[in-house]
């Protein structure tokens, strides 16, 4: 069979950090198999490698490739980049997290890197086949990841139900491409665009496609309501891995999204399957917020918050405009920053990981440990939406596009929702500063001292946090570059 037209000239470069993640996952893997002493050093070795991806970004060349199947654009850089940041802070809260559990694995590592080369294939597939794989690729790899911590049933229990309701949901969305295939004979979205721009908005095979393929990405978005898998994944998870879970897949398949949203264009709107997206939508930001604020347990709490902030994001899915995929940039960027610090302050708290990490772990946990609870702080101003913080700006280029596009309403139950927020965001500061921890939760040694070593830190931990907590505030401060930057990208997806 002729390869040569399916590669292009500069193919290799095109899919340089994927390659770079593809092969650092078999070298920690020979790594720790061959060198088990030095164990240790896995960490370290992953950090140069996500590094080293980051970095190669800067070397691809624009342009479709593998047949017009994989796109390189300014957007899916930013998209890369994003990917990179939250499996780079998941690695460097892991460091610690993983010793003291005693299961640091080079394989831990490596599923973290085919992970994210599935939600880079995502990124840039431009046929749905492609999409497909990538996520299959990040879905195997997340069943793992949740129930790495193979000696806790509860975290074998939530990679059983993830493994059970991902093949479930996997089955929608190829059911639904099988439809389109169907309807347009092809799975390449530039066939899409040709075929929509005068298909029938009235052909119910068309609706039920559209259906089930949402119904299965809604899955991996952990939207309502297809969002019942989220509290009980995240909490058995390892809290590094749930933090990853809680941003980098969706970021993948909302922009996976975009794409297709745009392919079925102008159909999507005249046969009213935007209306479906704005229920969705509001369905999560009115469940999620809800919910969250009877949570007592951490790990769940963020949970239901993130099923409120996937609801913000879908509100710029509404309107297929550059702005509104340069709002869904930022914000996942944003997300990134300030949940996963919330999940690695988490991370830290040095307890047995079979009991749930509730409010009453980290009462008093400001002064106890001043940087680490000032950091749990500001991550919750951030995801509550309050300035001077990137959580502000996130949301109010999210609510600024939807009131631009004249979704007024939506945009309306949006900031109601997110003042709604505030409340159960603020009680976690609430127990942080206000509340005096009680005595059986100290150690005996040092049960009447405040320097209990609730907070089991390492350099790497100290280091991701800083991370989060300078970008935090310097998109904040500063947001002017990086909008500027997500538009011109989203300008050239959707010129």
């Amino acid at each position: 069979m002729n390869l040569t037209p399916l590669l292009e000239a500069g193919w290799m470069n095109a899919i340089l950090p994927e390659l770079v993640l593809s092969l650092g996952g078999i070298v920690l893997i020979l790594f720790d198999a061959f060198a088990p002493k030095l164990r240790g050093a896995t960490a370290p070795l992953a950090v140069m490698v996500f590094v080293a991806a980051g970095w190669s970004e800067m070397f691809i060349v624009g342009g479709d490739f593998f047949g017009h199947t994989y796109q390189i654009s300014a957007i899916t850089v930013i998209f890369d980049c994003t990917f990179l940041l939250a499996a780079l802070l998941a690695t460097l809260f892991a460091k610690a997290y993983l010793a003291r559990e005693g299961f640091e694995r080079g394989e831990f590592y490596a599923l973290l890197m085919w992970g994210t080369t599935g939600m880079m294939m995502m990124a840039k597939g431009l046929d749905l086949l492609i999409v497909i794989l990538g996520l299959e690729l990040l879905s195997i790899c997340i069943f793992i990841l949740v129930g790495f911590h193979r000696r806790i049933a509860v975290s074998n229990e939530a990679s059983l139900k993830y493994f059970l309701m991902g093949a479930f949901a996997t089955g929608f969305v190829l059911y639904g491409t099988a439809l389109f295939y169907g309807a347009v004979g092809s799975t390449n979205l530039a066939a899409f665009s040709h075929y929509f721009a005068k298909a029938d908005p009235a052909n119910p095979l068309l609706t039920i496609a559209f259906i089930l393929l949402m119904s299965g990405l809604g899955f991996k978005l952990a939207v309502a309501p297809f969002h019942g898998w989220a509290p009980d994944v995240y909490q058995g998870a390892p809290s590094p891995i749930a933090g990853w879970l809680s941003v980098a897949p969706k970021a993948a398949t909302l922009i996976a999204l975009v794409r297709i949203f745009a392919s079925m264009t102008p159909v999507i709107q005249q046969a009213s399957w935007m209306k479906m997206v704005a229920a969705l939508s509001i369905l999560s930001m009115i469940i999620g917020n809800a919910v969250a604020i009877a949570q007592r347990d951490l790990k769940r709490m963020l949970a239901y918050s993130g099923i409120a902030h996937v609801g913000y994001m879908l509100i710029a899915l509404l309107s297929l405009r550059d702005e509104s995929v340069a709002a869904i940039s930022v914000y996942v960027i944003t997300y990134a920053l300030m949940n996963i610090g919330a999940f690695g302050v988490i991370s830290m708290l040095a307890k047995n990981q079979n009991d749930p990490q509730t409010l009453d772990d980290i009462a008093g946990l400001g002064f106890r440990r001043p940087f680490y609870g000032l950091a749990l702080t500001i991550c919750m101003f951030s995801l509550s939406g309050l300035p001077p913080t990137a959580g502000f700006i996130a949301k109010f280029y999210i609510f600024k596009t939807a009131v631009d596009s004249g979704h007024m309403t939506i945009a309306f139950i949006g900031i109601l929702t997110s003042i709604v927020s505030v409340y159960y965001y603020l009680r976690v500061v609430y127990f942080l500063y206000m509340k005096e921890p009680e005595t059986a939760d100290l150690h005996a040694a040092d049960a009447h001292s405040l320097t209990s070593p609730l907070i089991d830190a390492d350099m790497f931990g100290t280091g991701a946090l800083l991370i989060s907590l300078i970008g935090i505030f310097t998109i904040g401060l500063f947001p002017t570059p990086l909008l500027d930057a997500a538009g011109a990208a989203a300008h050239a997806l959707l010129p």
